[in-house]
């Protein structure tokens, strides 16, 4: 006889409970009857495949680590549709803009692959990190939290951010690609081109004191 307790036979009864709970909680549903119609139908759906898959598969065992697979496997779908980098900024974080500069040689590498669902990136307080990935070693989503653990553009705070520019430079007759994330108040955030340039060419600044300090230390040990 087939187990009654399976993977799709748990997550068809959580969508129903789940879906009851919404119900009972909320007395003005709004746009969560969508959401109740979704977990019912899920629900039910489940249910029909675990019926169907008893019938074929006959199996208990086969038919408990198929499902089990199947649901694996879904769950990292759906989470790889989500990848996101958190970037971490220090405590009392000042700067107007948050950017990545790629490429720098001699700098740590961010660490992400084609298998990262999730990273946590700490911004210094400079709040332009130097780093020698690839312009591409990036994640679709991008979150900003101050090390406290309060999340920008979020009900937790006033403070809010936008991506605005993904471009590049030359220094030194190399190429550097960047991005930067603007953190302003609500509503957030306003840009212009002109703004984005001019922060280019603190940019190009910025990398160029990093050099001479590179230079000045080699100096000095060579001595």
């Amino acid at each position: 006889m087939l187990p009654k307790i399976t993977p799709f036979l748990i997550l068809s009864i959580s969508s129903l409970i789940y879906a009851t709970f919404i119900v009972i909680k909320e007395r003005n549903l709004g746009w969560g009857f969508f959401a109740v119609i979704a977990l019912i139908f899920i629900g039910i759906l489940l249910f029909a495949i675990d019926f169907g898959v008893k019938k074929w598969l006959k199996n208990c065992r086969i038919v408990f680590l198929t499902e089990l697979l199947i649901t694996i496997i879904a769950v990292l779908i759906f989470s790889y549709q989500f990848r996101a980098q958190t970037l971490i900024l220090p405590a009392e974080f000042s700067k107007e803009y948050v950017t990545i500069i790629y490429g720098v040689d001699n700098f740590k590498d961010l660490g992400i692959s084609a298998f990262t669902i999730s990273k946590n990136i700490k911004i210094p307080k400079s709040g332009i990190l130097f780093t020698s990935s690839d312009f591409n070693e990036n994640l679709r989503e991008t979150k900003i939290k101050l090390d406290s653990g309060i999340y920008l553009s979020s009900d937790q705070t006033e403070k809010e951010f936008t991506r605005i520019a993904e471009s590049d430079f030359t220094f030194n007759g190399k190429n550097y690609e960047f991005r930067t994330w603007k953190i302003q108040d609500k509503p957030c955030c306003h840009y212009t081109l002109k703004e984005i340039e001019k922060h280019k060419i603190e940019l190009i600044k910025e990398l160029e004191r990093l050099s001479q300090q590179v230079t000045l230390y080699k100096k000095n040990r060579d001595m």
